[in-house]
């Protein structure tokens, strides 16, 4: 026996009808076209709030390196560290954090070899966190 489905849609809302005859399927669609116009009075009435998108506040406060441009990832990096928010060992997601703030913007990795080469030539130095490493300037500039 061939079973015959109709669905009935109203925006968001759906109700779909199964019979195993035409006239069965006609029988239920009254009942069925009250309930899906029940349903969507009943979402009339209810005031849905609509969720407004959040403004951005950065999650760390970070140093404004402003004009001029810096002249390159390292340059960016060392300004970054020699301001008082630079004196705290920062992560690697900190500085890439701090960078995007600035409209300045480098791949993880280039950022992150930088640093490894600042490390290498005792511009920055490497320490051991609980959330991994963190780099600081080895000297102060």
């Amino acid at each position: 026996m061939v079973e015959l489905q109709l669905e009935l849609r109203k925006g968001d809302i759906s109700v779909k009808i199964k019979g195993a005859s035409p006239d069965e399927v006609l029988l239920q669609f009254d009942a069925a076209l009250s309930l899906l116009q029940s349903a969507t009075e009943k979402l009339k009435e209810k005031k849905i709030e609509i969720p407004t998108v959040p403004t951005f506040v950065p999650s760390i406060e970070v140093p404004n390196i402003g004009a001029p441009p810096p002249a390159g990832c390292r340059d960016a990096i060392v300004r970054l560290l020699s301001t008082d928010w630079g004196r705290v060992p920062k992560t690697l997601g900190e500085i890439m954090e701090a960078l995007k703030i600035n409209g300045i913007y480098y791949p993880k990795a280039r950022v992150a070899s930088e640093l490894l080469i600042m490390t290498r030539t005792g511009i920055a130095r490497r320490l051991k966190t609980k959330t991994g490493f963190a780099y600081i300037l080895a000297k102060p500039v």
